[in-house]
């Protein structure tokens, strides 16, 4: 049992270690070993752009990608929230 729990607490922990990459624009046009999957866009308000980056490293995880490349973080009113979408490669 009690190796039941060790294991279950690793495979946990490897699976929180697999978070995507933030990349910048200059990596990602020079990364030839890596394959677009797309662009993933957050259409909820945040405050603050660390949040923000957080849900796109998030989509990213969900969607498989290893590396994300913000896009575009903007603040589409006068209510200083944040929209933000990114290119997720794997």
């Amino acid at each position: 049992m009690k190796n039941i729990a060790i294991l279950l607490t690793m495979l946990l922990l490897s699976a929180s270690a697999t978070a995507a990459i933030k990349i910048n624009g200059q990596q990602a046009r020079n990364m030839d070993d890596v394959q677009s999957l797309g662009v993933v866009y957050i259409n909820h308000n945040f405050a603050q752009e660390k949040e923000a980056e957080k849900a796109l490293n998030d989509e990213a995880n969900v969607r498989g990608a290893k590396y994300f490349h913000t896009l575009i973080m903007h603040e589409p009113g006068s209510n200083n929230s944040l929209h933000a979408s990114a290119e997720i490669y794997r």
